[in-house]
């Protein structure tokens, strides 16, 4: 076949179905002339009338070579393009991903066929329009919605961010995804970075610009959980007050620290921190905690103590718990405990202290 003109004998040895081998170099070269450019009227009219024999080739292997060859042409006829796109998944999915000219309406299109593969072509495309973003957060299956994440050149606006989060809240490959994600609204950040393990937040780190403070805030919470998880590991008490006594010699026994321990059911980590900020003796320390009809004096205690105000409903929420389900740091549920303080935090209504919606946040993300 002359690779510069086509002629209706072409189309015509074509209907006559030649053996597949002469097809698929027949696909290739006409999808060859076709995209290099330079192409008369007449014969753009007959490629494209060999396209519409072949998309309908009763042989797979030809129609798979014709879309992968057509995949890097523009303004192919609707018709041909409907063809290949709904055409089996071996056919379609490379074309899916990378023609350039697919409109929002074919994109929708297919998103809405029930493949999985031709899905994650869609969210796989370069400079993917946020509506297509939109779409797909609001329609596909977890694994299209983790492919389009992993695309960074997908436009995804803030309210599609915040859809993420809400759909897919218990979901830590997405989590891992958004993580690994190039750029990242700093609100998304922020609305994440409690959930992830200490390895993606440390990630979190280093893969995004983040502030002075936010990234200080990270590293320093990473740091209390591993020594609250050392802590854990301890049953005795001059063990415990042996470490607590490390962190407060080092300035490391911070407020945050200190609130956290109680909030998870670190009863006696708590204990002996106070001992050590107040100077007060432990025998002195568990009356105070422990006597319910003195709220007062537990208030003294902790001010004694130089933890914030602020602190002082989680404080008092998590002893609460620890009192009504006679909590057994070495033999209860923690994750059960965690769960009922915030939700005590998220109730927490005393005379004389009235949170804020910052506050309840704040005092959640020392726990969770």
């Amino acid at each position: 076949m002359n690779k510069k003109y086509l002629t209706k004998q072409d189309v015509d040895g074509l209907a006559a179905r030649p053996r597949t081998v002469s097809k698929v170099s027949i696909a290739e070269k006409v999808s060859e002339y076709y995209i290099a450019g330079g192409v008369t009227p007449v014969g753009k009219k007959l490629a494209e009338d060999i396209f519409r024999i072949m998309v309908r080739d009763v042989e797979i292997k030809v129609r798979e070579v014709l879309a992968d060859s057509l995949k890097a042409s523009r303004s192919l006829p609707q018709d041909i393009v409907a063809s290949i796109i709904n055409d089996a998944d071996s056919v379609a999915v490379s074309f899916v991903q990378y023609y350039a000219d697919l409109s929002n309406e074919d994109m929708i299109r297919i998103l809405n066929i029930p493949s999985l593969s031709k899905q994650k072509a869609v969210a796989s495309r370069m400079n993917l329009p946020s509506e297509i973003s939109q779409y797909i957060v609001d329609s596909c299956p977890e694994e299209v919605v983790g492919v389009l994440i992993s695309n960074d050149s997908a436009n995804i606006t803030l309210p599609t961010y915040n859809v993420i989060l809400k759909r897919f809240e218990n979901h830590e490959d997405i989590k891992s995804r958004l993580v690994y994600r190039n750029e990242l609204p700093t609100s998304i950040i922020e609305k994440i970075v409690n959930s992830l393990s200490e390895e993606l937040k440390k990630r979190l780190m280093l893969s995004h610009n983040l502030s002075s403070d936010m990234a200080c805030d990270i590293v320093e919470e990473v740091k209390e959980k591993a020594t609250l998880k050392v802590s854990e590991d301890y049953s005795s008490d001059r063990q415990i007050e042996e470490l607590v006594h490390q962190l407060y010699t080092s300035n490391r026994l911070t407020s945050n620290l200190v609130v956290r321990s109680i909030c998870m059911g670190d009863l006696k980590f708590f204990e002996y921190a106070i001992v050590y900020l107040s100077n007060t003796p432990i025998t002195e320390v568990r009356k105070i905690l422990f006597n319910s009809a003195a709220d007062f004096m537990v208030r003294n205690l902790l001010r004694k103590a130089y933890i914030p105000k602020t602190m002082f409903p989680a404080v008092f929420s998590a002893l609460k718990v620890i009192k009504e389900i006679h909590f057994d740091c070495c033999n209860s549920n923690r994750k059960s405990f965690v769960h009922k303080v915030i939700e005590r935090i998220l109730t927490y209504t005393p005379d004389g202290d009235e949170l804020s919606e910052e506050d309840i946040r704040y005092l959640v993300s020392k726990i969770s």
